[in-house]
């Protein structure tokens, strides 16, 4: 009986464990059922549009087809995508919030993390960087999966967000939310989206998994005596 009891307890902390570490993010619907183009963030119900539906438009064009191809959608406040990244990131140990509309995090630990957020939120093209010496030669390049984002809202406060991570294990995954107060970032691309309902059921939680796991041992055990 107390084998049995310790098997249940081990399974259920296991479960525990591999649940709590879920992300604050889930797939859900943009447009119709099933195309998975959207992001449900679990803390606030807001629904997010994944990177990559819209970098191929300017913001200009974006704010166009707000009435029209992205009806149902607008712009996020600078509040709205603070705490969406910050929920993303200002858990791990890297993340530094060096003032209050600036955040930055490198790191060459987190790339399991960041290809999970990719693998939720979707990605922008990916993302070319190089360094040059002082003669301009190029001593270093690589390429990254990328998130990029833009905000603008009506009070004047615009920025970005961004997330990159290198497909080698030399460089490192960096992720930041920046504002730039009176900043004009309309020409940039990866405008960011959010409505405020989904139909989209969230997914359960780390203790409704736990006591589902341990009321499915207890009908076995019965089953077997």
């Amino acid at each position: 009986m107390l084998k049995k009891l310790a098997r249940t307890l081990g399974l259920a902390t296991l479960l525990l464990s591999a649940t709590s570490q879920a992300l604050p993010i889930v797939q859900a619907d943009a447009f119709v059922a099933g195309d998975n183009k959207a992001t449900l963030e679990t803390s606030t119900g807001l629904v997010w549009m994944d990177f990559g539906v819209n970098s191929h438009l300017s913001y200009d064009h974006v704010l166009y087809l707000l009435p029209t191809e992205f009806a149902g959608w607008r712009l996020p406040t600078a509040a709205e995508v603070d705490n969406l990244w910050t929920s993303l990131f200002g858990s791990l140990p890297e993340w530094n919030r060096f003032s209050p509309d600036f955040g930055y995090m490198s790191s060459q630990a987190q790339d399991d993390y960041f290809n999970s957020v990719f693998t939720v939120f979707g990605n922008n093209p990916d993302a070319y960087f190089e360094s040059r010496d002082a003669d301009g030669n190029i001593i270093d390049a690589w390429t990254s999966k990328s998130l990029f984002g833009v905000f603008k809202n009506e009070s004047g406060v615009s920025g970005f967000v961004s997330a990159e991570s290198p497909y080698d294990d030399i460089h490192s995954s960096t992720a930041m939310y920046i504002e730039l107060a009176g900043t004009d970032v309309s020409g940039w691309f990866g405008t960011l989206l959010v409505k405020d309902s989904v139909a989209t059921v969230p997914e359960p939680s780390p203790a409704f998994l736990l006591l589902l796991a341990i009321a499915a041992l207890a009908v076995r055990n019965r089953r077997v005596h």
